[in-house]
């Protein structure tokens, strides 16, 4: 899934979540996105930073699920993985032995670890964190132009978990 596809099926409350978490930690990512997004829908950004915080927020999940806005989308959606979800990176990483700088940041991607390594990770993430910061990640992770783990890409196809429908309105 990309980036605006991952956004179509958040909840109202997830997307909220993340919306919030940028707004009091990544201030200057939340404003430019707010910016953009009046921008390219022709409208003054104050007039969207006027609504109240709800709806602010209804309408960015809204506007961030266009393909139009995918570009806005992914550096979000980046932003607040690397921010907010940033001890659930290095908990994948270590647990597929994958060397990074202690933030989930890394160098170089080695080749796809054999066997289920890849799936006890996952099945390990589920465990530990909210089911919305893992499938965003591993969703993120394997549309990264440096990703080629068929592996991975197989399960986030076609695990119910990683791939779920959008929320009926």
């Amino acid at each position: 899934m990309t980036a605006y596809e991952l956004f179509a099926t958040y909840s109202p409350g997830e997307a909220g979540d993340v919306f919030s978490w940028l707004h009091e930690n990544d201030k200057a990512a939340y404003k430019t996105t707010v910016g953009m997004l009046a921008t390219r829908r022709k409208l003054r950004p104050v007039f969207v930073e006027r609504k109240p915080r709800d709806e602010r927020h209804a309408w960015m999940r809204e506007a961030l699920s266009r393909p139009a806005n995918a570009d806005l989308a992914t550096e979000l959606l980046q932003a607040w993985v690397m921010g907010a979800q940033a001890q659930m990176v290095c908990d994948f990483l270590d647990a597929l032995k994958v060397p990074h700088d202690g933030k989930g940041m890394l160098e170089n991607l080695p080749a796809e670890p054999a066997g289920g390594a890849v799936e006890a990770a996952v099945d390990g993430l589920f465990a530990k964190h909210p089911a919305v910061a893992v499938r965003t990640y591993l969703n993120l992770f394997c549309s990264m132009d440096m990703t080629e783990w068929p592996g991975l890409r197989a399960l986030v196809e076609s695990d119910s978990r990683l791939c779920p429908k959008p929320p009926t309105p």
